[in-house]
């Protein structure tokens, strides 16, 4: 019998301030460099950046993480808002955020 599994993303969508996107994507190599650092705070099976070129969010930037189940999201948030050093880049990343422009959504694929 073939166990099915399903796949969980977490997608946050944002504008970076137009002054320091520039900013943007060392932090984001220094985030990916943080979770591979430490793999004991995130349950993150993989993660990706994409930037919209067309639409009503031109130019927001939409983060995906793909989890194996919805209780890891919880799993890690409980860990990670508990870091210091993720508390540093999680600082760093609101001062570039143009405010009231984040949402996050999770989805499940069918």
């Amino acid at each position: 019998m073939e166990v099915k599994t399903t796949t969980i993303y977490s997608v946050e969508t944002c504008l970076i301030k137009p002054e320091k996107k520039d900013q943007f994507m060392p932090l984001w190599k220094r985030f990916l460099k943080y979770v591979k650092d430490n793999p004991q705070l995130f349950k993150l099976k993989s993660s990706k950046l994409y930037s919209q070129m067309i639409g009503d969010a031109y130019g927001a930037y939409i983060m995906m993480y793909e989890y194996d189940h919805l209780a890891d999201i919880e799993k890690e948030e409980n860990k990670i808002l508990k870091d210091k050093g993720f508390k540093k880049i999680e600082e760093e990343f609101w001062q570039l955020v143009v405010p009231n422009t984040v949402s996050v959504n999770v989805w499940k694929a069918e």
